[in-house]
């Protein structure tokens, strides 16, 4: 069994909006046991929808679509559809008195464009869509199962574990997969694939994936037998076990939340080059709040002047800056540990160290570690790969207290 997922959008072509359905989608299937196999991203263009959609139907037997189901002009995915298949448009009454008290009940009238939204294609199966108003629809045209589906997340997400999960579940068997993942940190790609190439086993279903400092190994376990894949992650933990960061698909952030409630340490930040990025993300995981004390956003000179409580030194070294900014820290927030970090993200340097310099450091108030690093790639690059790194390294500074 194959699935397709055809999305409808010029706005996605054009890069104003990001396809987060995509990999919603994506994990979604894999979570539930089965696999994404082809996806296309189209213009709002009749022609382009129907050549797609005769594509997907062509190669799979489960197609899902998103987008185009608005009450605008541009909004012709399901009317489309309709005509590709040959099935006339019949208006749901219904549908469209929920959709007139629903106006009503905010105190508004609904516009008669969208009465467009009301009509069904002749045959298929209304699918209840709880947060908005068009309503998601499933065709059955040969054997070949169509979902259409609106654009927006919050919309689409939900019909997906409603509707589409349930169908697959009832209707076809779920792929025999067992994928396990290792986070690494501070490696290389090629390097890192290089040296395990050395000794995975024959046959094994591996793949990496490289972002802003972290690789995502992930191989299937079912891919060979449990012998080999066990031995293969025994030899991982032995060469690596200083750069894993996780052995689960889980964000930086989380990992670190996950330690820093584990060792009830309160914690608190002094950002200059990442802006408040490492506090925003931290703050994200559930159980922060009893820990994350505060932070400042020392992004100028004067700012770190306020923090210091004394006149700064325009041309103090970094090193030393920043950890009396972490000291500073520590005494303001009472906290335990303090995470200071400095940089230049460019495209000017405004000190003199040049562009992707970046200076950590982290104090207990007993033990102090400084680190300088070099961060590659252009401005936004060299930010988010520098709250990686901030986040790794108090990470190991955690580890090393133990």
């Amino acid at each position: 069994m194959k699935i397709g997922f055809l999305t409808v959008g010029t706005e996605i072509l054009l890069g104003d909006t990001v396809n987060t359905n995509l990999t919603n989608l994506g994990k979604l299937l894999n979570d539930a046991g089965f696999q994404l196999d082809k996806e296309i991203t189209i213009s709002d263009n009749e022609t382009e929808i129907k050549t797609a959609l005769d594509f997907l139907l062509s190669e799979c037997d489960v197609v899902i679509t998103s987008g185009g189901l608005g009450p605008t002009e541009d909004d012709i995915t399901k009317e489309t559809i309709s005509k590709s298949l040959g099935l006339k448009l019949e208006l749901d009454e219904v549908h469209l008195e929920w959709m007139k008290e629903r106006w009503k009940a905010r105190g508004l009238m609904m516009p008669e464009t969208n009465t467009k939204q009301a009509y069904i294609p002749k045959g298929s199966e209304k699918l209840t869509n709880t947060q908005g108003t068009a309503p998601a629809i499933k065709i059955n045209s040969n054997n070949k199962f169509i979902f259409i589906f609106p654009g927006p997340p919050r919309e689409f997400i939900p019909l997906v574990n409603d509707e589409l999960i349930k169908f697959l579940n009832e209707n076809f068997e779920q792929k025999e997969t067992d994928y396990q993942f290792v986070m690494f940190f501070n490696q290389a790609e090629s390097s890192l694939a290089s040296k395990i190439n050395d000794f995975k086993p024959e046959g094994l279903d591996i793949a990496y994936l490289a972002s802003k400092g972290i690789i995502k190994l992930r191989f299937d376990r079912s891919s060979v037998e449990k012998e080999d894949a066990d031995q293969f992650l025994k030899k991982l933990d032995e060469i690596f076990s200083d750069d894993i960061l996780a052995y689960e698909n889980v964000s930086v952030e989380k990992v670190l939340s996950n330690m820093i409630i584990k060792n009830n340490i309160k914690i608190s930040f002094a950002e200059s080059i990442t802006g408040g990025m490492i506090s925003s993300l931290l703050i994200r995981n559930p159980g922060m709040s009893q820990h994350f004390i505060g932070s400042d956003v020392i992004y100028t000179a004067d700012s770190k002047t306020l923090l210091l409580n004394n006149e700064l030194d325009q041309t103090e070294d970094w090193e030393e800056l920043s950890y009396n900014l972490t000291i500073s820290s520590l005494e303001k927030y009472g906290s335990d540990i303090a995470l200071t970090i400095l940089g230049e993200a460019g495209p000017i340097s405004s000190s003199k160290y040049p562009i992707g310099t970046i200076f950590i450091c982290i104090s207990n108030g007993e033990k102090t570690v400084v680190s300088d690093h070099k961060m590659n790639g252009n401005r936004v690059g060299i930010i988010e790969r520098s709250t990686n790194k901030a986040y790794w390294e108090l990470i190991k500074f955690i580890k090393n207290l133990n």
